[in-house]
């Protein structure tokens, strides 16, 4: 299996990584990941006959050829199978917005929880395009480079628009507080971020409901999951749940694992044992 994954110089604002990953026919991929709730969205780049499918336990998302998985409310379950290939981009959460409006689409931003090839998106990563990607796999080097070059062209720079502006900086100051630890004493409140973004509350919810898709209530908890989905990836002891609970603002042990039950679809000690959780990068599972 080759998978590998890359900041792109330049375009931190835009796109949180590329990533590339290559399963050879034969190889098993067992246990199936999961994608955990996510607020961003991911461009995949795939042969065209090949298949994929995501599974919420409700619905199922399935299609063939390259498409994009925008941000997802639900726990989803990669259906995978070797051989496959996957070029992907994975956007910032308010930046399906900015792309949306460099492609003159009438949408102001995708829904949550769809995945397909849209309309909008050939008119920036047209047919050629797509060939050029797969004449640049040869290493990760050449294919950063190839995709680097083609979003120079696009013109892209962040939109002056001010729910664009105000998203943006919620976002940054979001992410800021949650990656203190100490939850506990240090909560992320939605009255705060708005000072921040020099904004009334209804301002900056209005706002962020149009640009990213999401509540702003809705962006937190997901990005506090994320990071405890991490923090119980690298756990190699054993956890003291009542330490884990307050670290991440939680009135007691019980809430955490309640929470962490209905998110994962299974208890937290079960998966401590598979650890079978998509992290950040869509496709970086163990083998």
């Amino acid at each position: 299996m080759v998978a590998w994954k890359h900041a792109l110089a330049g375009y931190e604002w835009l796109i949180h990584q590329v990533w590339y990953l290559e399963v050879e026919a034969g190889v098993e991929i067992s246990p199936k990941p999961h994608l955990i709730p996510n607020p961003r969205a991911h461009l995949l780049f795939t042969p065209h006959d090949q298949p994929y499918r995501y599974d919420n336990g409700e619905n199922v998302l399935s299609g063939k050829g390259s498409h994009l998985l925008t941000a997802n409310e639900h726990l989803l379950l990669l259906e995978d199978h070797a051989p496959l290939k996957r070029i992907g981009i994975t956007f910032r959460p308010e930046c399906l917005y900015l792309l949306n409006s460099a492609a003159n689409s009438t949408a102001s931003v995708v829904e949550i929880n769809q995945c397909q090839w849209f309309d909008w998106l050939t008119s920036l990563f047209n047919h050629d395009f797509q060939q050029g990607l797969w004449q640049n796999t040869a290493s990760q080097e050449q294919l950063i480079s190839f995709i680097k070059q083609h979003l120079d062209t696009l013109n892209l720079t962040p939109s002056t628009d001010k729910a664009f502006v105000v998203s943006q900086k919620a976002i940054a100051a979001s992410d800021a507080s949650l990656h203190n630890t100490d939850f506990a004493n240090h909560p992320i409140d939605i009255d705060a971020l708005a000072v921040a973004c020099a904004c009334s509350r209804r301002t900056l919810e209005r706002s962020f409901k149009q640009v990213v898709g999401l509540s702003v209530k809705q962006y937190l908890q997901m990005a506090r999951l994320e990071l405890m989905i991490l923090a119980l990836y690298e756990q190699e002891d054993d956890v003291d749940w009542s330490a884990f609970s307050q670290q991440f603002g939680f009135s007691d042990q019980s809430h955490l694992i309640r929470t962490l039950k209905q998110q994962l679809k299974q208890t937290p000690s079960k998966y401590l044992k598979r650890r079978d959780l998509t992290i950040d990068i869509y496709g970086d599972f163990e083998q």
